[in-house]
């Protein structure tokens, strides 16, 4: 089964202004921000109705002085339940406004990472930069819970045959070249150094 949807995900660009404006998002001092829907293609991948893990089922809209482009995405984990490397489930990040900045990924000089506290406060960002994730063995598992602080939730490419996360949000490399050359240069540009992110659930249809 392909980890890919046929297309890009498709909704109008005003739509997404309209449900980033609930946040005061984009502004006259950030005109560059990212609208991720989780389980937008719910209906047409994997199990009918449902948010899947370990597909590229979700979607992002990046929205800049120039225009609006739209990419296909992960939201999850690549998996749900133990992870051996913390001591702890795999985290999913919960539905909200998130800042990122600008910065390396690991072998990836330029993608967008969460902030520590001391790069949040210099930023001015929210909680300290801290994302609220749940830990999950699945959707509705009554052993989940949830947690506040610095996860290194990055966003930055997955794989081909993988979605490549413990928790971050990726996009399909054949993708990612065009989402991170259009988020560092008009955010540079706009001399804007953190970048918002919403995450909503469902299709936005």
């Amino acid at each position: 089964m392909s980890l890919l949807p046929e297309n890009r995900p498709k909704l109008p660009e005003n739509r997404v202004r309209e449900i980033l404006a609930q946040h005061g998002i984009p502004s006259a001092a950030e005109p560059v921000a990212i609208l991720g829907a989780r389980g937008y293609y719910r209906d047409t991948m994997g199990t009918a109705g449902k948010n899947d893990v370990g597909l590229y089922d979700d979607a992002a809209f990046l929205i800049t002085p120039q225009g609006m482009l739209s990419f296909n995405f992960n939201t999850d984990p690549s998996r749900l339940g133990w992870n051996a490397g913390v001591g702890k489930p795999f985290a999913v990040l919960r539905p909200g406004l998130w800042y990122f900045r600008r910065g390396p990924h690991k072998a990836h000089p330029r993608a967008l990472r969460q902030c520590t506290d001391e790069e949040a406060r210099n930023l001015g960002i929210p909680n300290e930069g801290e994302f609220e994730v749940e830990r999950s063995y699945g959707q509705g598992d009554k052993r989940n819970f949830t947690e506040t602080g610095y996860f290194a939730i990055n966003i930055h490419p997955g794989g081909e045959n993988t979605t490549s996360s413990w928790g971050c949000q990726t996009l399909p490399p054949s993708q990612f070249k065009q989402f991170i050359e259009r988020v560092w240069g008009e955010s540079i540009h706009a001399r804007q150094n953190r970048i918002p992110y919403l995450l909503v659930e469902g299709p936005l249809i």
